[in-house]
């Protein structure tokens, strides 16, 4: 069942946008977790900035080689069934991690729990998909990734008061496994799926063949199309994420906050990341509808040069004062919170319905994740040898605006891509920005 003949009800969707919402949180909880309690593991374990960069790195990296399986099993079983698994009850590793001896040990179990919540992600897109239609998705993503947020916000300042605790780092992850174990026993129970299950008897191995030919034909098909070869380039560039992996820890070394103070700052990021989405959804649908050509690249341009501004201002301006702080993060949250609400309908714009998981297995758990992987660990090493406040001026400031300028190239590609995707399906093809009167992007 696809997006416009799924169930229309606002009861229905509401439930299953927050099942999806909480199902896709996990992963992002696991790295609130982290980055706010690290100071405390690297006390308690003799660690260094460059460890910070090494848990989130395994992590990603892990989640690249793992997102595409997860999508393979949603094809053949129950989608919500192996959501709920992977986002869910693979929190029994995390409980394993919080009980670990020596970091070694720590990174091994952390590194299979992101193997299975590498998996949410795009189930959770495909399953949104799937429930909306083009016109409404920049707002229902706005709404799942600003509740992502703002349970990430929540969460974190109260990880933060277990700083007062001697293994209060342990207590957090115990906390955010149970969480996890809770949510898929609700996924299990309540998500509603709008695509019959496609569960048949174990393949041979034929059909196992075909299968692996049936993918490989996807991702071909995913290569042919300009625009998803541009935004996997643009993700690569991006190195965004890493300002709130290391915004408390550079809030405790380079500003000498305490961890407890410092993490205060995750609940306006959050905030305002659940104001970006929100606000930026319904913008980026009406921009999207005044210039179905070129307004979606318009608002990432825009999102993402705004952004290394505001980064410039955080991590250049010396000031020692919780109060100065509070309100940049919550502007680099509102500013952060317009990526997903252009990237995801941008991609399903152009891409099959059929191949949309698929896309954002290699969009999201692969690609971002490689990049967010990479610009961790050298974040962190970085840090060590020039500080943190230097390494976050390279890496988010310079790379987001590079990234920013060099998102221009999307506009015609895109506005071809998404057209041909609308003659494809059979539907209207969109006015053009100059029919409409607005001036062209060139």
């Amino acid at each position: 069942m696809t997006a416009d003949t799924a169930p229309t009800g606002r009861g229905p969707r509401g439930k299953n946008l927050t099942l999806l919402t909480a199902s896709t949180a996990m992963d992002n909880a696991e790295s609130s977790v982290t980055s706010v309690l690290f100071p405390l593991m690297r006390e308690a374990m003799g660690l260094n900035s460059s460890a910070l960069g090494t848990l989130v790195a395994v992590a990603k990296v892990v989640g690249m080689f793992a997102g595409i399986p997860w999508v393979l099993l949603a094809r053949r079983f129950r989608r919500k069934v192996v959501l709920a698994v992977c986002s869910g009850f693979w929190g029994v590793w995390i409980l394993l991690a919080a009980m670990a001896g020596d970091f070694t040990q720590f990174v091994v179990l952390y590194g299979i729990a992101a193997a299975g919540f590498a998996g949410a992600g795009p189930i959770a897109l495909e399953i949104l998909g799937d429930l909306y239609e083009d016109k409404r998705r920049g707002r229902v993503t706005g709404m799942l990734y600003g509740g992502v947020a703002l349970i990430t916000g929540v969460s974190a300042p109260l990880f933060g008061r277990l700083s007062g605790l001697e293994n209060g780092w342990r207590y957090g992850y115990l906390a955010s496994g149970v969480m996890c174990l809770i949510v898929g026993v609700l996924v299990l129970v309540f998500l509603d799926d709008p695509r019959p299950a496609t569960a048949r008897p174990l393949p041979g191995a034929a059909a196992i063949e075909d299968k692996a030919r049936t993918v490989r034909s996807g991702l071909r098909e995913l290569a042919g199309i300009r625009t998803f070869r541009l935004v996997l380039l643009q993700r690569l560039c991006s190195g965004q994420n890493v300002m709130m992996s290391f915004g408390v820890v550079f809030l405790v070394e380079d500003r000498g906050f305490s961890t407890a103070t410092a993490s205060v700052v995750a609940l306006p990021f959050a905030l305002g990341y659940l104001g970006g989405t929100l606000v930026g959804g319904r913008v980026n649908d009406h921009v999207h509808q005044l210039r179905p050509l070129s307004g979606r690249v318009v608002m990432l341009q825009i999102s993402q040069l705004a952004f290394a501004g505001v980064a410039l201002i955080c991590v250049q301006t010396p000031s020692h004062s919780i109060g100065f702080f509070i309100p940049v993060f919550a502007v680099l949250g509102f500013l952060q919170g317009q990526v997903p609400v252009v990237n995801r309908p941008l991609i399903m714009a152009v891409v099959r319905p059929e191949l949309r998981a698929l896309a954002f297995a290699v969009s999201v758990s692969t690609v971002e994740a490689f990049a967010y992987a990479g610009y961790a660990l050298l974040t962190g090493i970085l840090g060590d040898a020039i500080g943190l406040g230097n390494a976050l001026l390279i890496v988010t400031v310079l790379l987001t605006a590079f990234n920013g300028l060099a998102s221009a190239a999307l506009y015609r590609p895109y506005a071809r891509d998404s057209t041909a995707l609308l003659k494809m399906s059979g539907k209207d093809t969109p006015t053009t920005d100059a029919q409409k009167d607005i001036p062209a992007v060139p």
